[in-house]
């Protein structure tokens, strides 16, 4: 599944007519504050630090701490901060307009690099907190960069999908990589400098050698999106992770699986191990700090959750203390004792299969489901209806929307349908948020859980999908085929309501109570073809509607008492008696009132499939 892990640059057809850049540029500029009137004071230390910490990284002494992040995610400006171990504030590398998403420290605490939103790739003399070189290469969003543990080369991530090398002495690009199909989201050097580890959209690990540029492997199993990479101290495993929530540990020797960790319940943003190497920390936007052991392949006891989204997690380089960061700031907290918890029980059996319908029963209506959570990556809002309409407003950016839900009562669903809705608000009435009112899905994707759970950590594979409209080149399908280069898109309906209806696969089961995560992605590449108003439903069969009874005949009425022979005439005499007359022949029994016909059975009617 295409979340937001995936970050790609699609390059799609021109007859898509893009916004034009100052559009784009303008509604990042409304979405932003008013300017206050004076800058606040600086927060002094940690406690007081309340901004975006999407990334942290460490000098090997211990001595440095330095974070990235800033206002918000994407357009807002963002920062770079020195600190020292202790969490007090020793200065900032200043240069980044939007949000700074990756830092990394060399070895030695002599260099530091940044990246972010703005596709700036930029090498600091940390000690001076001078800029050494602006390396200027990517096309859009750098999500990932990490530096050789050698000191010598400094590889960065980007969402055009490609990783550059680069030369940390000159600053003077070594090589570029065509790394995955869609946006590099993660990267990270081997201890020994000669292997570098990415991740990306396209749900693969590659790996790649470091001298050379050429590829070495290739580690399949994550069922979305990556979000991060990161090699044991030894260099004997890799952890990856990402947007499918779950943690795979490899052993690098044979590039094969050894362990899945799973428990947390939403994307895995980030990955640590422990300087001696038996321990992983992971965060996660569902606010939950892991620990894990290595060897064991189990869940240790954590420190406490967050109370909002994880961005990043680390281990201090003696191991005694973890830094944590999150849209409300960071923070230091102790590196609990490795205690394992008992393990997780059995997930409930899931219902017994429902009978096969009759062959009868094949009308169907779509029932609404009144989503009750809605989050965007790009910040954006949304007003969510009685009716479970979904009015999206705020920011605009290539942005993914996750929605949650409860499958209703009664019903088992068959198919997904999304509406598209125009409102007088959206651009050319809509329903997308572009200058000509259209969008462009990415990728539909659901995710289900077990009935009565919180938990949706199963993905529902679909049979097929349809719409009342596609834009030529847009078909529907496209919106679940897992190619970067896809989606849906309406170019030429705009300003008019539209459906996509999603099937279930006949081996997913999504009955009552089932809890649903919805993702509806959008990373068109000027990032405003998102979806403004829109509607999710689950169709389902309804069962024909029973024929009334055949109304019961009345009893026949009862016949009459045969009529009684009349006597026989006297016999003259001598002649001899006649044989014995025989009765008169009954009456016919009177005719009963002709009973109705059994009524024929009505015809079942077939419900309006768009209520």
């Amino acid at each position: 599944m295409r979340r937001f892990a995936r970050l790609a640059c699609f390059c799609l057809e021109v007859s898509l007519c893009c916004v034009a850049p100052c559009l784009l540029q303008a509604a990042a500029r409304a979405a932003e504050p008013a300017a206050a009137t004076a800058a606040p004071a600086p927060a002094a230390n940690l406690p007081a630090f309340t901004r975006w910490v999407i990334a942290a990284d460490y000098a090997r002494d211990g001595a440095t701490l330095v974070t990235a992040g800033g206002e918000s995610l994407l357009y807002r400006p963002g920062d770079v901060v020195v600190w020292k171990a202790d969490g007090s504030r020793v200065g900032d590398l200043a240069g980044h307009p939007t949000a700074v998403w990756a830092v990394k420290v060399s070895k030695d605490g002599k260099l530091a690099a940044t990246a972010g939103y703005d596709g700036l790739v930029k090498l600091w003399d940390l000690p001076a907190r001078t800029l050494k070189a602006d390396l200027k290469k990517h096309k859009g969003w750098v999500r990932s960069l990490d530096l050789s543990p050698d000191g010598t080369k400094l590889a960065s991530a980007g969402e055009d999908g490609t990783v550059v090398l680069w030369n940390t002495a000159d600053g003077k690009e070594i090589k570029t990589i065509a790394a995955h199909a869609g946006p590099v989201t993660a990267v990270g050097f081997s201890p020994d400098s000669a292997t570098i580890a990415t991740g990306g959209g396209d749900k693969l690990v590659k790996l790649w050698d470091a001298a050379t540029g050429n590829e070495k492997g290739k580690l399949e199993g994550h069922a979305d999106a990556l979000w991060a990479v990161a090699y044991s101290p030894d260099g004997s495993k890799l952890a990856t992770a990402g947007a499918d929530r779950t943690i795979k540990l490899w052993t690098t020797s044979d590039s094969k699986e050894f362990a899945t960790l799973s428990g947390h319940k939403d994307w895995v943003t980030s990955v640590s191990f422990s300087p001696d190497g038996t321990r992983l920390a992971s965060g996660s936007l569902d606010g939950a700090i892991k620990l894990w052991d290595v060897n064991a392949k189990g869940e240790q006891e954590g420190p406490e959750a967050a109370k909002s989204s994880v961005w990043c997690v680390t281990f201090s380089p003696d191991g005694k203390t973890m830094f944590v960061g999150s849209h409300a700031g960071g923070k230091l907290v102790p590196t609990p004792a490795a205690k394992l918890l008992p393990p997780p029980p059995p997930p409930p059996s899931p219902p017994p299969a429902p009978a096969p319908a009759p062959a009868a029963a094949t009308a169907q209506k779509a029932t609404t489901l009144v989503p009750t959570e809605f989050k965007s990556m790009a910040g954006a809002t949304a007003a969510i209806a009685p009716d479970g309409t979904v009015t999206v407003t705020g920011s605009l950016a290539k942005d993914t929307y996750t929605l949650k839900a409860v499958i209703p009562a009664g019903v088992e669903a068959k198919a997904i349908k999304l509406e598209a809705l125009p409102d007088p608000s959206l651009p050319g009435q809509g329903p997308g948020r572009a200058g000509n009112g259209n969008f462009v899905l990415s990728t539909f994707a659901v995710l289900f859980g077990a009935p009565g759970s919180n938990e949706t950590p199963t993905k529902a594979k679909f049979s097929g999908a349809k719409a009342d409209y596609e834009q030529d080149g847009f078909a529907v399908g496209g919106a679940i085929d897992d190619k970067p280069e896809t989606g849906w898109a309406i170019n030429g309906g705009t300003g008019k309501e539209h459906a996509a209806t999603f099937d279930i696969a006949p081996d997913v089961k999504l009955s009552a109570g089932v809890p649903l995560a919805i993702t509806i992605d959008q990373q068109y590449a000027d990032g405003t073809h998102a979806i403004g108003k829109f509607r999710i439903s689950v169709v389902h069969d309804v069962p024909p509607t029973p024929a009334p009874a055949p109304a019961a005949a009345p009893a026949p009425a009862a016949a009459p008492a045969p009529a009684a022979a009349p006597a026989p005439a006297a016999a003259p005499a001598a002649t001899p008696a006649p044989a014995a007359a025989k009765p008169a022949a009954p009456a016919p029994a009177a005719t009963p009132a002709a009973a109705p016909a059994a009524a024929a059975p009505a015809a079942a009617a077939k419900p309006d499939a768009d209520k």
